[in-house]
This record gives C-alpha cells, sequence and structure tokens, in this order.
C-alpha cells in the first residue's frame, strides 16, 4: 500500500479525516482490522453528527425563547401605556370602579326583617345587611364600593384599607348587576320601590350610596371629575342629579340632555349653569362623562372624549360631593329626582388633568369597560375643529370654524408621543376669515403607533400607518 493511502487511513482511524461512505453497502466480515477501525469512527462520527444536530435544534429553540422573551419585555415597554390606570395620576381624591366589586364583600343579598332591622347597619356583615331581592335587585345590592385613593378616614369597615367610606347601610341600596358593560358588573340606581299599586312605596327615598359625611369630597379649586354612566330615560319634567351634596350637584336636564351644575356655598350663591351643548348626553347608552374647572372656575365638558362645552363658569367656591344617583337623600316625598340608570366608574381629582393624562384616563375606561367605541377614527375634537386623516402616514390636518369659538390666535397644535414626549413637526397655517387650517409634517422617520394632538385643551388620539 503507498504511503499517502496508509497516511490516509490513519488519519481517517484518528478521526484527523472522516470518511463517509454507505454503511449498508459494507460487510464488515471482509474489512480489514484498518478498515473496521475506519468503521467504527465512521460510526463515531454519524452519532456525533446527530447529537451535534439535536443540540442545534435545543440551542434554537433557547435562542428563539430568549429572543422573544426579548422583543415582549422591548416593546411591553411601549405597551407599558396600555397598563395605565387612574389610581397612579397624582391628586387623585376618590376612584371606585365595578371591577373591583367583590360579591363576597360588598354585595348584600339578605330580605329577611331581622337584615331590614339590623340594630347596627354601619358596621353589620353582608350577609346581615338588607337587600330587596325579590322586588327589585335579582344579583343582589351594593351595601360597599372600595374607594381606591390613598385617603385615610375616620371609619373603616374590615374590608376597607384605604379609601373613603362609601357605600349605603340604609335599606334604599342600589342594585348590583353581575354583567353589565362588557362582561363587567355595574351598580344600578333605581326609584323609590315596593309600589303597592295605591302610589304608597315601601321605601321613600331612591336607591343611591353615599360617602360618610366626614370623609366627603371637597374641591376648593382645580377639579376633573370622570362618570362611567349610562343613564335611562326618566320621564322627569326638570333635572335629575349624577352626583353632588345638598347644594353642590350636577343634574341631567331632561328637556334638552345637557348637563348642568351648581356649586353651592359661594356668597352669594352660585347660580345653576348648563355646562353643556344640547343632547351631549344619549340617553340609554355608556358614555365617558368628564367635568373640568380651572382655578378661574371655568368648566370644560367632554363626553366619550369629545368637546361639548359651552363657556360655563362655576364660580370658585367649593365643590362637594357626597352622593352618586343622588345629591341627596331625596325621595320621592319633595318631588325630587336621583338617575336611575348604571354607573361603572366614578373618579375625582384635585386639580385640572392634563391633555396627556386624560388621553391616558379615556383609554383605560375605552380599553376595559367600553370596548374600544372612542376609536382613533373619531376625529372631530369639537364642533368646530376637525382632524385629517386619521390613521395618517405623514401629514395632518386640522381644520378650525372660528366662527362662534373663543379661540386663541397664538395657540398652535401638539403632537405627543404616548409617553408624553413632545414630536417636533413642521406646522404650516393658512387662515381665512372663517377658518385656520394647520397643515402639520411630520418626520417620516417617525414610528408607526399611537399618538396624540392637543389643541385648546381638546386632545384626539392618532394613529400613524
Amino acid at each position: 500500500m503507498r504511503q499517502t493511502d496508509i497516511d490516509f487511513r490513519r488519519k481517517v482511524a484518528c478521526g484527523e479525516i472522516i470518511k463517509l461512505f454507505p454503511l449498508k453497502n459494507c460487510n464488515e466480515n471482509r474489512m480489514s482490522a484498518e478498515e473496521r477501525l475506519i468503521m467504527i469512527r465512521n460510526k463515531e462520527f454519524q452519532s456525533n453528527i446527530k447529537q451535534l444536530k439535536k443540540g442545534k435544534v435545543v440551542l434554537g429553540y433557547t435562542f428563539v425563547f430568549f429572543i422573544s422573551l426579548l422583543m415582549f419585555l422591548l416593546f411591553g415597554g411601549l405597551k407599558a401605556h396600555a397598563q395605565f390606570n387612574p389610581k397612579d395620576v397624582s391628586d387623585l381624591m376618590f376612584f371606585v370602579e365595578s371591577a373591583n366589586l367583590s360579591t363576597t364583600h360588598h354585595v348584600a343579598n339578605c330580605e329577611s326583617d331581622f337584615c331590614l332591622n339590623h340594630p347596627n347597619s354601619e358596621s353589620a356583615i353582608i350577609t346581615e345587611q338588607y337587600c330587596d331581592v325579590t322586588d327589585s335587585c335579582g344579583d343582589g345590592c351594593v351595601r360597599r364600593w372600595i374607594d381606591q385613593s390613598t385617603y385615610a378616614g375616620t371609619f373603616n369597615p374590615p374590608e376597607y384599607t384605604n379609601g373613603r367610606n362609601f357605600g349605603q347601610d340604609d335599606k334604599e341600596k342600589p342594585c348590583y348587576v353581575s354583567n353589565c358593560i362588557n362582561g363587567k358588573p355595574c351598580v344600578r340606581g333605581g326609584p323609590a320601590y315596593g309600589d303597592d299599586g295605591m302610589g304608597n312605596y315601601k321605601f321613600e327615598q331612591d336607591k343611591y350610596l353615599e360617602i360618610e359625611g366626614t370623609d366627603a369630597v371637597s374641591l376648593t379649586g382645580e377639579f376633573s371629575i370622570f362618570l362611567l354612566a349610562k343613564p335611562i330615560d326618566q320621564t322627569a319634567t326638570g333635572d335629575w342629579s349624577y352626583f353632588g351634596l345638598a347644594a353642590h350637584y350636577v343634574t341631567h336636564r331632561v328637556s334638552n340632555n345637557t348637563i348642568r351644575m351648581r356649586v353651592g356655598n359661594t356668597v352669594p350663591p352660585s347660580p345653576v349653569v348648563t355646562i353643556t351643548t344640547p343632547e351631549a348626553v344619549q340617553l340609554g347608552q355608556w358614555q365617558l362623562i368628564e367635568i373640568h374647572r380651572d382655578a378661574l372656575g371655568n368648566i370644560t365638558s367632554y363626553i366619550n372624549g369629545v368637546d361639548k362645552s359651552v363657556g360655563a363658569n362655576s364660580g370658585t367656591g367649593t365643590f362637594k360631593v357626597g352622593y352618586l344617583l343622588s345629591n341627596f337623600k331625596t325621595g320621592v316625598s319633595n318631588g325630587q329626582v336621583s338617575m336611575h340608570g348604571d354607573v361603572a366608574a366614578f373618579l375625582i381629582y384635585n386639580k385640572k388633568t392634563s391633555s396627556i393624562e386624560n388621553n391616558d384616563i379615556r383609554e383605560y375606561f375605552d380599553t376595559n369597560y367600553l370596548g374600544n367605541v372612542l376609536s382613533a377614527k373619531n376625529d372631530k375634537i369639537s364642533n368646530k375643529i376637525d382632524v385629517f386623516p386619521n390613521p395618517m402616514i405623514d401629514e395632518v390636518t386640522i381644520k378650525v370654524n372660528k366662527t362662534g369659538e373663543n379661540f386663541y390666535e397664538n395657540e398652535t397644535p401638539v403632537i405627543y408621543d404616548i409617553i408624553g414626549k413632545k414630536i417636533k413637526t413642521e406646522i404650516l397655517k393658512k387662515e381665512t376669515k372663517n377658518t385656520i387650517e394647520y397643515s402639520i409634517h411630520l418626520n417620516t422617520n417617525l414610528n408607526k403607533g399611537i399618538y396624540f394632538l392637543s389643541l385648546r385643551g381638546n386632545s384626539i388620539k392618532l394613529v400613524k400607518n
């Protein structure tokens, strides 16, 4: 055998060179010892190759897993906006939402005389709290509703760890409705109930909730209030109350579906002022009602994120809130009417929330309760301001009708990203006698996603494609 052949075979046998040949065509009985050694090496090589391939597959899956985890962490940071919660905004005074209602701790179901006449209704356990189950509230009645603020009250039932003492210890508890708004519960206010057919009522007062007197909310300056509600037609002749406290109230005017407001402890007493345009509130539909007051008493109002303001001024006196679904213990006997409808959330801040905070709060309720009805395609942010196109690509146009508007000539539209960072834009302004048109050119490298446009306190969610 030539030296080169011997060297080749030796290197193969030592694994320095791998000789590949079909094993099925080999007859081990006819092989020399050297060839059998090559055969063994070849089998070892094939086995190693399989192990290596298997290792590469495992490594590949591991790599994909860690890359996926990294992508989640990176893009999860971008979606942290979706995890926003209204209770994390500063100056929170009061916040209840129906997703926090517990049937174990907050909902009563007892209709016995013992529960009706319990000697200590305020501190009684839920199972001993009266509820008009058979006549009205089939799912039970709301006794307590946990406030998510950090307020520390003077009295807290056992399940209260923070927040204002909010609920109803008397007979007039509102209904708990288990599947009310996109699979979540709600609280249903209603009229005095138990009519015997002769005008006699089992209880005089409407179903409402109250903040314990010492815990009542007092707003001395700026404030922002959000109410997620579905009012129903009550065929009343005047106003019925969303919330308030005696002379302080926000009411619904039946004749034209406007919202009205009164701050009661000014000198002289503040008049009742209309704070929305006609037909701003829709009966029988869920809507997010917003009321914002600045330091001068000027009121801006939004319904489902759309500006419905009329330039009202409530005065700068203290506005108090002690009742929901009522402004006081009205009762049918004195002719006052409370709200007969559903509420899923009630939110109060001791400041006027910013445009960015408003968008965050709207998106929270839209995503978690309304089912994304406040879509980005709702591109009319007030009766006088239009935005198009939306979704946008590299340019968006704002057209403002100056007729009848208290327009601020020097105000410029601003676009923010989801974390509140101002986006650099080029803005061209074209003005006529009755309109102003802004053409906003965006950076072509701007990432696709959600942005927010702010102008004159109005804001709208924009989508960049």
